[in-house]
């Protein structure tokens, strides 16, 4: 049963036009205040789901194209008919086969998944059903309906699926509906069961339905074919412009709404299978690594110690939690000298990944830590990338501090 809330729309005098319009303020920026919770929440859900699918799809091209030395131009089924594998190969490359077929399960659940727990994380359990349903009209589109004056017959056409975009915005809509229809429908408790096994579910998927097929996947399948073609059109170019931007935004602020943001066109760009995700990971771990490596190199390069006491401690903190995806590490140099750590890893980071995805790392995975590393395409100069990101990172910010040293401007703890 909905908890009632008290209303403010009936309200008499100037004291209450007053509460009205704060109580109208207050909701407004309640939404958008809860909104990016609500997206985590559905992102946090969805990542587990895309590992598990892409270290099966990488095990089944690690069995076929590295344990079997199928050509890379050659399927996994065209190998199976080639006639040239038997016994124990043969059943390896059966496997490969299953693992392939699998994990591309596992990817498309992806995005349903996603807008199941964001509609859930807003609406309650009751808005699960409906946030899946809408997460998976979005990467497989209800046909659309059209009349052929040619042939004078009604016939089919397979629209642009909206995919993360189409995900994210009937997520949204069926978490605020079933939440709004729970606190509106009120019914004796006898009708309980009802209410939220058919009438909620059913108004709920229709809901769903007709918004997907006339609004969000129009809407959405535009926007993905104008990015697609413009990243098409941009070729090299746009993919290393693409890797810059990502990564300045999920370095600067270190895990913040920032960061938060730049992962969420990633996270779309990946699952959509546009762009891949390497740039982020890239830009997760440079940060600590560069700025615990300073902590390391800046007596040798200077002479001296240009870091509080209590730094030196927190930079081997820092490179550790790097390994396991985690940027947080460098938030308490960010706090101590913004203006010298910020430009620093942020400019490791950009060159770092841009290095990385020019000489062509390609990670689909998204997770940074270390033990997704194994899935990386050209893992070298994926590693490669992150020692040169942390490398600038560690010089610029040894130089910087080392600079306002010498001009009176930084005060340090002697140890």
């Amino acid at each position: 049963m909905a908890i009632k809330k008290r209303s403010a729309t009936v309200v008499s005098g100037a004291s209450g036009a007053a509460a009205t319009i704060k109580k109208t303020e207050a909701s407004r920026n309640s939404f958008w205040g809860e909104l990016p919770q609500h997206v985590m929440s559905g992102i946090s859900r969805m990542v587990p789901t895309l590992i598990m699918g892409g270290v099966i799809l990488a095990f089944s091209q690690l069995i076929a194209y590295s344990w079997l030395d199928i050509p890379a131009d050659t399927s996994i089924m065209d190998a199976l008919n080639s006639g040239k594998f038997a016994g124990f190969n043969l059943s390896l490359l059966k496997f490969a086969w299953l693992s392939q077929s699998f994990g591309g399960v596992l990817f498309g659940f992806a995005i349903p998944m996603f807008a199941a727990f964001v509609a859930n994380s807003i609406g309650g359990k009751l808005a699960f059903p409906a946030g899946f349903i809408g997460g998976l009209m979005s990467t497989q589109p209800t046909q659309v309906l059209n009349f052929d004056p040619a042939s004078l017959h009604w016939v089919t056409a397979a629209p642009v699926p909206s995919t993360f975009i189409g995900a994210l915005i009937i997520s949204i809509v069926a978490g605020y509906l079933v939440k709004w229809m729970n606190q509106k429908i009120q019914l004796p408790d006898f009708l309980l069961a009802f209410k939220t096994t058919f009438l909620l579910p059913i108004l709920s998927a229709i809901v769903v339905m007709l918004a997907m097929y006339y609004v969000i996947t129009p809407f959405g399948g535009w926007i993905n074919g104008g990015i697609r073609t413009l990243l098409t059109a941009a070729g090299e170019k746009g993919a290393l412009m693409y890797a810059m931007g990502i990564a300045a935004a999920t370095a600067i602020d270190l895990g913040g709404p920032i960061n938060k943001a730049a992962g969420f066109v990633a996270f779309s760009f990946t699952t959509d299978h546009v762009l891949p995700v390497t740039a982020r990971s890239i830009a997760i771990v440079i940060p600590p690594i560069g700025l615990g490596l300073a902590t390391l190199l800046d007596r040798r390069l200077t002479g001296k110690r240009l870091f509080s006491a209590q730094l030196y401690p927190q930079g081997k903190t820092a490179m550790f939690l790097a390994f396991m995806g985690i940027s947080e590490g460098a938030i308490p140099f960010a706090l101590e000298s913004p203006i010298t750590a910020i430009p620093s890893y942020m400019v490791g980071a950009i060159v770092g990944s841009t290095f990385s995805v020019w000489l062509g790392a390609v990670q689909w995975f998204p997770e940074s830590a270390i033990w997704a590393w194994p899935l990386v395409s050209h893992l070298g100069v994926y590693i490669a990338g992150i020692l040169l990101g942390a490398v600038i990172t560690a010089l610029m910010v040894v130089f910087l501090r080392h600079m306002m040293y010498r001009r009176g401007k930084l005060l340090i703890e002697s140890l």
